[in-house]
């Protein structure tokens, strides 16, 4: 209490009012905090239990029918044919050329 008495007789007056502004806006913020968070738990005990039938509802099933009389092969497609491998053919750059 003494050093709230000696900080408010020795700081200007600019200085006051910006405590005082952070002490009110720190007021102002704890019923808003309150209220988010009963907001939030009670939101989440709502909807935090959820039963087999409304995970139904939520996601349904995904039933995937193979009409192909190939068998399904695993992986990614392969590539479309190219042109015959030769071998890579390599540049140096400054290096002499020689054939």
């Amino acid at each position: 209490m003494t050093l709230a008495v000696l900080f408010g007789l020795r700081a200007s007056v600019d200085a006051l009012a910006v405590v005082i502004g952070v002490m009110l806006g720190v007021t102002a913020s704890v019923p808003t905090t309150f209220l988010l968070t009963y907001l939030l738990v009670r939101r989440e005990n709502s909807s935090g239990v959820t039963t087999p039938n409304q995970q139904a509802a939520v996601h349904p099933p995904i039933v995937v029918i193979n009409s192909s009389d190939k068998p399904a092969i695993a992986g990614p497609p392969g590539l479309p044919p190219g042109p015959p491998n030769q071998g890579r053919s390599w540049t140096v750059i400054g290096d002499i050329e020689t054939d």
